[in-house]
Protein backbone atom coordinates (compact mmCIF):
# COMPACT_ATOMS: atom_id res chain seq x y z
CA UNK A 1 0.00 0.00 0.00
CA UNK A 2 1.59 3.22 -0.95
CA UNK A 3 2.06 6.03 1.55
CA UNK A 4 1.98 9.83 0.99
CA UNK A 5 4.39 12.28 3.17
CA UNK A 6 5.10 16.17 3.18
CA UNK A 7 8.81 17.37 3.07
CA UNK A 8 9.32 20.77 3.89
CA UNK A 9 11.11 21.47 0.20
CA UNK A 10 11.28 24.85 -1.38
CA UNK A 11 12.54 25.71 -4.95
CA UNK A 12 15.93 24.33 -5.89
CA UNK A 13 16.47 22.09 -2.66
CA UNK A 14 17.05 18.84 -3.66
CA UNK A 15 14.83 15.88 -1.91
CA UNK A 16 17.29 13.03 -0.32
CA UNK A 17 16.70 9.56 -0.98
CA UNK A 18 17.92 5.95 0.48
CA UNK A 19 19.82 4.16 -2.27
CA UNK A 20 17.02 1.68 -2.69
CA UNK A 21 15.20 1.60 -5.48
CA UNK A 22 11.42 3.50 -4.98
CA UNK A 23 9.74 -0.04 -6.85
CA UNK A 24 11.60 -2.92 -5.77
CA UNK A 25 14.00 -2.30 -2.81
CA UNK A 26 17.23 -3.13 -4.16
CA UNK A 27 20.23 -0.96 -4.89
CA UNK A 28 19.78 1.92 -6.72
CA UNK A 29 21.74 2.46 -9.62
CA UNK A 30 19.74 4.73 -11.86
CA UNK A 31 16.96 7.41 -11.36
CA UNK A 32 13.49 8.11 -12.27
CA UNK A 33 12.52 11.57 -12.87
CA UNK A 34 9.64 13.00 -11.43
CA UNK A 35 7.91 16.14 -12.16
CA UNK A 36 4.57 18.14 -11.69
CA UNK A 37 3.65 21.65 -13.04
CA UNK A 38 1.24 24.01 -11.81
CA UNK A 39 1.23 26.95 -13.51
CA UNK A 40 4.32 28.60 -14.29
CA UNK A 41 5.89 26.60 -11.33
CA UNK A 42 7.53 23.06 -12.13
CA UNK A 43 9.04 20.76 -9.32
CA UNK A 44 11.35 17.88 -10.02
CA UNK A 45 13.44 15.51 -8.68
CA UNK A 46 14.93 12.09 -8.72
CA UNK A 47 13.89 9.03 -7.19
CA UNK A 48 16.65 5.98 -7.09
CA UNK A 49 15.66 2.67 -9.47
CA UNK A 50 17.32 -0.10 -9.49
CA UNK A 51 19.00 -1.33 -13.08
CA UNK A 52 16.46 -3.82 -13.87
CA UNK A 53 13.40 -1.70 -12.88
CA UNK A 54 15.09 0.99 -15.30
CA UNK A 55 14.93 -1.51 -17.87
CA UNK A 56 11.51 -2.58 -17.40
CA UNK A 57 10.21 1.23 -17.48
CA UNK A 58 12.02 1.68 -21.20
CA UNK A 59 10.44 -1.57 -22.62
CA UNK A 60 7.03 -0.68 -24.44
CA UNK A 61 4.21 -3.22 -25.59
CA UNK A 62 3.43 -3.79 -29.13
CA UNK A 63 0.98 -1.83 -29.18
CA UNK A 64 2.49 0.97 -27.45
CA UNK A 65 4.94 1.22 -30.06
CA UNK A 66 2.62 0.68 -32.97
CA UNK A 67 0.93 3.85 -31.53
CA UNK A 68 4.02 5.86 -31.04
CA UNK A 69 5.20 5.52 -34.55
CA UNK A 70 1.28 5.93 -36.32
CA UNK A 71 1.04 8.91 -34.70
CA UNK A 72 4.51 10.96 -35.63
CA UNK A 73 3.40 9.76 -39.24
CA UNK A 74 -0.77 10.77 -39.07
CA UNK A 75 0.23 13.88 -37.15
CA UNK A 76 2.74 14.68 -40.31
CA UNK A 77 0.22 14.17 -42.66
CA UNK A 78 -2.22 15.82 -41.04
CA UNK A 79 0.14 18.93 -40.53
CA UNK A 80 0.99 18.74 -44.61
CA UNK A 81 -2.64 18.25 -44.88
CA UNK A 82 -3.86 21.36 -43.59
CA UNK A 83 -1.24 23.30 -44.34
CA UNK A 84 -1.94 22.75 -48.26
CA UNK A 85 -5.99 23.16 -47.90
CA UNK A 86 -5.79 26.56 -46.13
CA UNK A 87 -2.82 27.76 -48.11
CA UNK A 88 -5.16 27.23 -51.26
CA UNK A 89 -8.35 27.70 -49.90
CA UNK A 90 -7.85 31.53 -47.98
CA UNK A 91 -7.92 34.40 -49.97
CA UNK A 92 -4.86 36.62 -49.59
CA UNK A 93 -1.51 37.47 -50.18
CA UNK A 94 0.87 34.60 -50.16
CA UNK A 95 2.37 34.77 -46.94
CA UNK A 96 -0.97 35.05 -45.39
CA UNK A 97 -2.07 31.97 -46.80
CA UNK A 98 1.23 30.22 -45.84
CA UNK A 99 1.17 31.49 -42.48
CA UNK A 100 -2.01 30.68 -41.62
CA UNK A 101 -1.35 27.03 -43.44
CA UNK A 102 1.39 26.53 -41.16
CA UNK A 103 -0.58 28.07 -37.93
CA UNK A 104 -3.80 25.55 -38.63
CA UNK A 105 -1.26 22.74 -40.05
CA UNK A 106 0.63 23.01 -36.40
CA UNK A 107 -1.58 22.90 -34.62
CA UNK A 108 -3.54 19.86 -36.43
CA UNK A 109 -0.26 17.87 -36.19
CA UNK A 110 -0.16 18.76 -32.48
CA UNK A 111 -3.47 17.69 -31.69
CA UNK A 112 -3.29 14.47 -33.71
CA UNK A 113 -0.12 13.71 -31.13
CA UNK A 114 -1.42 14.25 -27.92
CA UNK A 115 -4.58 12.43 -29.06
CA UNK A 116 -1.98 9.21 -30.24
CA UNK A 117 0.48 10.11 -27.17
CA UNK A 118 -2.48 9.53 -24.50
CA UNK A 119 -3.51 6.40 -26.67
CA UNK A 120 0.12 5.42 -26.12
CA UNK A 121 0.31 6.39 -22.49
CA UNK A 122 -2.96 3.96 -22.05
CA UNK A 123 -1.41 0.65 -23.77
CA UNK A 124 1.62 0.78 -21.27
CA UNK A 125 2.96 -2.34 -19.94
CA UNK A 126 1.83 -3.06 -16.30
CA UNK A 127 4.97 -3.61 -15.06
CA UNK A 128 5.86 -0.27 -16.76
CA UNK A 129 3.19 1.33 -14.83
CA UNK A 130 4.12 -0.46 -11.32
CA UNK A 131 7.27 1.05 -11.76
CA UNK A 132 6.17 4.67 -12.31
CA UNK A 133 3.48 4.25 -9.69
CA UNK A 134 6.19 3.64 -7.28
CA UNK A 135 7.06 7.20 -6.72
CA UNK A 136 4.85 10.22 -7.76
CA UNK A 137 4.72 14.05 -7.11
CA UNK A 138 1.21 14.54 -5.79
CA UNK A 139 1.67 18.10 -4.62
CA UNK A 140 3.62 21.08 -4.14
CA UNK A 141 3.22 24.57 -2.35
CA UNK A 142 6.70 27.14 -2.54
CA UNK A 143 7.91 25.56 0.79
CA UNK A 144 6.11 21.94 0.71
CA UNK A 145 6.30 18.88 -1.89
CA UNK A 146 3.37 15.99 -0.95
CA UNK A 147 4.89 12.98 -2.59
CA UNK A 148 3.41 9.33 -2.84
CA UNK A 149 5.44 6.29 -2.65
CA UNK A 150 4.46 2.92 -2.99
CA UNK A 151 7.34 1.34 0.15
CA UNK A 152 6.33 2.51 3.25
CA UNK A 153 9.61 1.87 4.45
CA UNK A 154 11.61 3.81 1.68
CA UNK A 155 9.18 6.71 3.16
CA UNK A 156 9.75 6.03 6.01
CA UNK A 157 13.77 7.04 5.87
CA UNK A 158 12.91 9.36 3.14
CA UNK A 159 11.39 11.48 5.58
CA UNK A 160 13.64 10.15 8.49
CA UNK A 161 16.64 11.88 6.07
CA UNK A 162 14.98 14.82 5.07
CA UNK A 163 14.33 15.94 9.10
CA UNK A 164 17.57 15.06 9.52
CA UNK A 165 18.79 17.71 7.16
CA UNK A 166 16.45 20.51 7.76
CA UNK A 167 17.63 20.13 11.76
CA UNK A 168 21.05 20.46 10.92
Amino acid sequence: MSQQITLRVRPGEMVRFPNRCAACGQPATERLSLQMKRGPVTRRLDAPLCADCARQLARRSGREEQLWRTGRLVAAAAGVGLLLVVALLVGGPWWLRGLLGLVAGGAGAALVWWVFARRAAAEQLPETRAVRASARIVDFTWRDMTLELADEALAAAVVELNNMEAEV
